[in-house]
């Protein structure tokens, strides 16, 4: 499963205002038989789904939650309270924009606990990166990782959305349950917390400021 850090922490803070080259997603659709079966809980529709989706699944979570996480850990969490979930699914949404919300809502839930029952010493570039990341590249991040762990929750998963995920405000707001107002006063303060706390710190100021 290849999980992808951030490369270049410069990548988080431009969060320009221009339109977003990107393609739009195909959504993905359960047919009424499919969806019946995961009501169900019938185990080859429910893991056919979940193969289909961990890897988007795993790099949401690992850019959210960042290095050293037990990633696939919350992955799994993920996929049990999808199971739970499913017979309250309708179908209205994709299901990949379905199970990102809950993606979402296990990485709020953990960024939230005590620090030191979610941190866990990392030293080396984890194997299942999609590229190999090099020593300085791994070093930076767990550094930006660090000065992301001092936002709140809902500020630093709306922000990762937005400028790593590179969803619109809309979007954003419609995955973690939130209003657009919400949502783009999250992004501002938590893009404002985190360039004041690069600016500060010497590894990130030798870079080439802002």
């Amino acid at each position: 499963m290849g999980l992808t850090l951030v490369r270049d922490p410069w990548d988080l803070v431009v969060l320009s205002s221009a339109p977003r080259d990107r393609p739009t997603p195909v959504p993905v659709r359960l047919d009424a038989a499919q969806l019946d079966a995961c009501r169900r809980g019938d185990r080859g529709a429910l893991e056919a789904v979940f193969r289909a989706h961990a890897q988007d699944l795993a790099r949401v979570l690992v850019r959210v939650v960042g290095p050293g996480a037990h990633v696939e850990d919350l992955l799994q969490d993920t996929f049990a309270e999808a199971i739970t979930a499913f017979a309250r699914f309708r179908g209205e949404a994709s299901v990949k924009t379905w199970l990102t919300r809950i993606a979402i809502n296990v990485a709020h839930q953990h960024l939230r606990r005590p620090r030191h029952r979610r941190e866990i010493a990392v030293d080396e570039p984890p194997e299942q990166a999609s590229e190999p990341l090099t020593a300085e590249a791994f070093a930076m991040s767990k550094k930006l990782y660090a000065l992301l762990d001092e936002l709140d929750a809902d500020r630093r998963i709306a922000l990762v959305l937005f400028a790593i995920e590179e969803h619109t405000v809309e979007e954003i707001a419609a995955l973690m349950g939130a209003s657009v107002t919400a949502t783009r006063s999250r992004i501002f303060r938590a893009r404002r917390a985190l360039m004041k706390a690069m600016r500060n710190d010497p590894a990130f100021a030798l870079r080439g400021g802002t």
